[in-house]
């Protein structure tokens, strides 16, 4: 089932309140500094090629585990997701909870069959992770800057990639959800 046009606005509300309270006001966004803020411990692991990230909850506490091995846009993506699984999904009711992310987007290429809620958790921590590090506001803010007058739209995002420091793939899938959901009633 798709994200519907209400939980993106719940979600683009959640990351500006928690931008507003970290005093983040412009990009990058520091997001190993967010997720410290929200009581994570945000540690580099070696977890091989298949592993992104991990997010440990124990002891009403969330680790995050990044793969050291993966580039700094990944990593920082992949900080992100998991602080998204630590804010909206971690059941506090239970002692212990424990996601292992392999991929976020082609979950088909594994043999694991996902549920549905699975499938729409990881759609979840994928839309928060892009909203924290690509805040729309920051990205219209950015956008009005006399030097993206005349780009082409593949410029264009190319270039707010390397200011917002996310891989192009992640800028493009960001355009496409706020396109999408800029129009719905």
């Amino acid at each position: 089932m798709p994200l519907t046009s209400s939980f993106y606005s719940k979600i683009e509300q959640q990351v500006a309140e928690l931008l507003k309270a970290v005093n983040i006001l412009q990009a990058p966004v520091p997001v190993d500094q967010i997720a410290r803020f929200c009581g994570a411990v945000v540690l580099p692991y070696e977890l091989g090629n298949e592993v992104s990230g991990v997010l440990v909850y124990e002891e009403s506490r969330g680790t995050i585990g990044y793969n050291a091995s993966h580039s700094t846009k990944r990593q920082r993506f992949t900080i992100g997701h998991e602080l998204a699984h630590l804010l909206l999904h971690v059941n506090k009711h239970k002692s212990k909870d424990l996601f292992v992310d392999k991929d976020f987007i082609v979950k088909w290429r594994y043999n694991k069959i996902y549920s549905q809620k699975e499938f729409e958790h990881e759609q979840e921590a994928n839309a928060f992770a892009a909203a924290l590090l690509m805040p729309k506001e920051f990205l219209i803010k950015e956008m009005q800057k006399e030097k993206y007058a005349e780009m082409t739209e593949i410029k264009l995002i190319e270039e707010l990639a390397k200011v917002f420091q996310v891989s192009i793939q992640a800028m493009t899938y960001r355009f496409a959800d706020l396109n999408k959901f800029a129009y719905a009633t």
